[in-house]
């Protein structure tokens, strides 16, 4: 009986130090103009926005980041990956806002396709990874101040070593077994059909 009591402490106390999730992270894109850049950019996208939302990394170092709420989010980010035509004509812009109610970041991050869409995959997902953790970097440092529960200078690291091994692909990538990946095969194979 008092080994189970003694498991159940040592399970309750590494539960406390496990602090949650703090980040989350989307994305939003534009069609890449033929089959295989647009799966290119939707597998990378994807690949990135998995890795940063992993739930087993957030908890393993949120309590380096956040010490009075357990799953309170912090930061939350969208990615958005639109041809410079739409940009244009929406003056659409990257920007960040502090929300003072809700305690949190939000970051919307504007991406232009046309630069990435023509890289080979591995030099796509290394440019986005770098030009997404420069501009968080950057808003990190702007709002540092802002946060009452999470410092944003102690995140800059960690994100940076997380990006580093997203850029080198050290995650396990299934988007081919996704249903993603299915529909978007479905959705090619009906437009071929429609054009004949």
């Amino acid at each position: 009986m008092a080994v189970i009591y003694l498991r159940v402490i040592k399970l309750a106390i590494k539960k406390q130090e496990l602090m949650g999730t703090f980040l989350k992270i989307t994305y939003e894109s534009r069609y890449a103009g033929d089959f295989e850049n647009n799966v290119k950019q939707i597998k990378i996208a994807r690949y990135i926005i998995d890795n940063l939302n992993n739930m087993m990394w957030q908890e393993s170092i949120s309590n380096q980041l956040q010490k009075i709420d357990k799953h309170h989010t912090s930061l939350s980010i969208i990615l958005r990956l639109f041809d410079i035509k739409d940009i244009k004509e929406g003056n659409l812009k990257s920007y960040a806002r502090y929300k003072q109610k809700e305690e949190k970041l939000v970051i919307d991050q504007m991406l232009t396709l046309n630069e990435y869409v023509n890289l080979q995959e591995d030099i796509m997902r290394k440019q986005l990874c770098d030009d997404v953790f420069e501009y968080l970097k950057e808003k990190l440092i702007k709002y540092k101040s802002r946060f009452q529960d999470f410092d944003a200078i102690a995140f800059i690291p960690l994100l940076e070593e997380q990006i580093i091994k997203i850029k080198n692909q050290e995650f396990e990538d299934n988007f081919y077994e996704t249903e993603s990946f299915a529909m978007l095969k479905k959705a090619e194979e009906i437009k071929k059909k429609l054009s004949r």
